[in-house]
């Protein structure tokens, strides 16, 4: 009971935070950020447009998918295909703020290596001008996103957070840029939540933005990702492996637990992950956004 107080009053801290919208794919009950932040993503998935089964045609290489202008290559092994759909836009009073967005695509992978996490595993593609002018969440990570390619410090408090969540990031590991086929962006391995909570395999995701070259398409991918080091849900009680680090018993998670998690986690080899770093990498990789 001490411990779930001291966290709920932590709590307080990343909820004044907080400033978008999470959406889970299918929380638990005793999921504490599910219970907070499980309403409803109407700028995501609301009206959509076209919704397509993308065709799985396996190749040595991987599986392709397509739809629109945007294509990518999910690698053998990592999901067997992805549903692909064009999700309408909300304009201001045909939402809440956080969900304001222009037309965009969404891609969301099937059969993927994980099941049962917060989130699903998802690709978002958006037209960059219209997402900043729509939403001024969306135009301050964009901008975020820009300083980070022109070389400004890779850092947790720097890097452009998901526009549409309303929680902040607990941590920022594995952070490196990444080139796609059409145009550069950044991922890191994070976990949002709008409470002091410990770092899970179950709302631990690796998390991808970027830009094309010519600055008109922005990129977002939300992939979940386990690590043999984490509990594996973010419950107090849930047993933390011996190799990973204990959560402080006294004050719950804090500023040197999360420091120490995001080295730990750098220190591992990219196939300790579940799904690997160099899969999930080879996919961002195989991106290509055309215009239309």
């Amino acid at each position: 009971m001490k411990m779930r107080t001291i966290f709920g009053l932590l709590g307080v801290v990343f909820v004044l935070m907080a400033c978008t919208f999470i959406t889970p794919s299918t929380p638990t009950p005793g999921d504490q950020v599910g219970t907070i932040v499980a309403m409803t993503m109407q700028a995501l998935t609301a009206a959509p447009s076209a919704i397509a089964s993308t065709q799985i045609s396996t190749q040595p290489g991987g599986t392709p998918v397509s739809f629109e202008n945007v294509s990518f290559v999910i690698p053998n092994g990592l999901a067997s295909g992805a549903n692909s759909e064009s999700v309408a836009a909300v304009g201001e009073g045909g939402g809440a703020p956080w969900e304001v967005a222009p037309s965009h695509l969404k891609f969301t992978l099937t059969g993927y290596q994980l099941e049962g996490k917060f989130f699903e595993p998802t690709i978002f593609a958006y037209p960059a001008d219209e997402y900043a002018h729509a939403n001024s969440s969306a135009d301050e990570q964009i901008q975020r996103l820009k300083k980070a390619l022109a070389g400004s410090p890779l850092l947790k408090e720097t890097l452009p957070n998901v526009p549409f969540f309303n929680a902040a990031p607990v941590i920022a590991a594995n952070i490196q840029l990444i080139k796609f086929q059409s145009g550069n962006g950044v991922r890191e391995l994070t976990q949002y939540d709008q409470y002091a909570a410990p770092v899970n395999n179950h709302e631990l995701f690796y998390h991808f933005q970027g830009l094309t070259s010519d600055n008109k398409y922005y990129v977002i991918a939300i992939l979940p990702i386990t690590s043999a080091i984490l509990a594996e849900n973010e419950t107090p009680s849930a047993p933390v492996p011996s190799e990973g680090v204990p959560i402080p018993t006294d004050i719950g998670p804090n500023n040197v637990y999360y420091s120490s998690v995001t080295e730990k986690l750098n220190s591992l080899a990219p196939d300790s992950y579940a799904p690997s770093l160099n899969a999930l990498d080879g996919l961002i990789q195989s991106i290509v956004v055309t215009n239309p």
